[in-house]
């Protein structure tokens, strides 16, 4: 089931309702006028039940990279082999190497963005060939190379091997799935010489390739932009440039802030169990895909809303689940400032303070509205369990005088 023509602005409140009707979206593509096409189907339940689908995992409770969890920077350098990767927003895919370098692949051919030059479905299949994410529909390899050695294996495999060169297209790119099956077959013929009655496990390594190659000029390999994950302009110098600027908020994050906060009161709370709000759960999937919130909606859900807004407004996230992940900074995505702000991340952190990294622990994160010589209101979620707007003491004390929490740091999201 395909819906076309979504604004950006609509496009979070499509998401929430596939997701509540049960559905799973598969796919989220840019069209050339703005808009987005939501490709969806059948899910694994109602979302609202949380009930695990044996035939589908569950999503992880630890990062595929250790380095997402810990508050040390990756090592300088470039990335080495990625072994993790998936979309962090339309025709964008994030890769991860082993010790948490970051790298982007954006615009460009689906098939490009995904090191996939065959289009090859996510599955067991593209796992055992090296894949290491997907896009919700197609497998992501590693690299260009590790991609077409997957087509030349897949031609090898007992359903295809029998077959003659025009039957494997057929199935390869059914009629059924929109494909012109008999032009892509002829296609490869004319490209590579080879005769289309020809059973493909007759073929030599050299003729598989070959149609591997043809296979990926068919598919289509336009490449997009390579880049560091990492704000693509060098960050503000200046705090005064940083709070000038800051008013442009008010058409990112802090817009899409405010919409969730005027949400109907049942759509932005948590719910009363045995039921989960799909919505606090689009949050985490989000904010960091990797987690999975076994706890449903009581989960603390501060961080995951913050990260939801910056992402759907166009700005980076932290990938975690965790206040303390804004303290990081690990990407330098967010400017340090000396006082709140309008816009700005103010993040809180609760007692023990002996951890200087702040590697564990709990804390709260929300967006700065308003603030006095002794407290601060934060816009965030997990506010008395609800998406509002709620006042904070700068610093709080115990009957003994101990403080037992306070904020630690005022940060602006890179403007770029």
């Amino acid at each position: 089931m395909t819906i076309t023509g979504v604004t950006e602005a609509g496009l979070a409140d499509v998401l929430f309702t596939i997701r509540i009707s049960g559905m799973t979206v598969t796919s989220i593509e840019t069209a050339g006028d703005g808009t987005y096409t939501v490709v969806y189907g059948p899910g694994t339940g109602a979302a609202s039940t949380r009930q695990p689908n044996p035939e589908v995992p569950r999503p992880p409770t630890e990062p595929p990279v250790p380095n997402m969890d810990d508050p040390t920077p990756p090592p300088a350098g470039s990335a080495g082999e990625f072994v993790h990767a998936r979309p962090i927003a339309p025709r964008t895919i994030l890769y991860v190497d082993a010790q948490g370098r970051e790298q982007v692949r954006e615009g460009g051919s689906r098939s490009w963005r995904n090191c996939n030059p065959g289009n090859i479905r996510k599955g067991d299949f593209s796992i055992n060939c090296g894949a290491i994410g997907n896009d919700g529909s197609f497998a992501v390899f590693p690299d260009e190379v590790t991609g077409m050695a997957a087509i030349v294996s897949l031609l090898k495999t007992a359903a295809y091997s029998r077959l003659t060169l025009k039957d494997a297209i057929f199935r390869y790119a059914p009629p059924g799935d929109g494909n012109n099956s008999q032009e892509y077959a002829d296609f490869i013929h004319r490209e590579t010489g080879i005769a289309l009655a020809t059973v493909l496990s007759t073929l030599s390594e050299r003729d598989r390739r070959k149609v591997a190659q043809t296979i990926q000029k068919i598919e289509g390999w336009t490449k997009g932009t390579v880049r560091p994950n990492a704000p693509p302009a060098p960050l503000i110098g200046r705090t005064p440039d940083v709070l000038s600027s800051a008013a442009s908020a008010s058409n990112g994050w802090m817009a899409i802030a405010r919409r969730e906060a005027t949400l109907p009161a049942q759509e932005r709370s948590e719910w009363s169990d045995p039921g989960e709000n799909p919505r606090i759960l689009l949050y985490f999937e989000v904010a960091a895909p990797w987690f999975d919130p076994v706890g449903g909606d009581e989960v603390d859900w501060c961080a995951a809303f913050v990260n939801y807004c910056l992402v759907t407004g166009g700005q980076m996230g932290t990938n975690h689940p965790g206040a303390r992940s804004f303290f990081w900074n690990k990407n330098n995505q967010f400017k340090l400032l000396s006082a709140p702000a309008f816009g700005a991340i103010g993040v809180r952190r609760y007692a023990p303070f002996d951890d200087a990294s702040w590697s564990a622990g709990s804390g709260h994160v929300g967006f700065v509205t308003g603030w006095t010589p002794n407290s601060v209101t934060l816009l965030g979620g997990n506010q008395s369990n609800t998406v509002r707007e709620m006042a904070f003491p700068l610093v709080e004390k115990d009957s003994s005088g101990a403080v037992v929490s306070e904020f630690v740091a005022w940060m602006m999201p890179v403007i770029v």
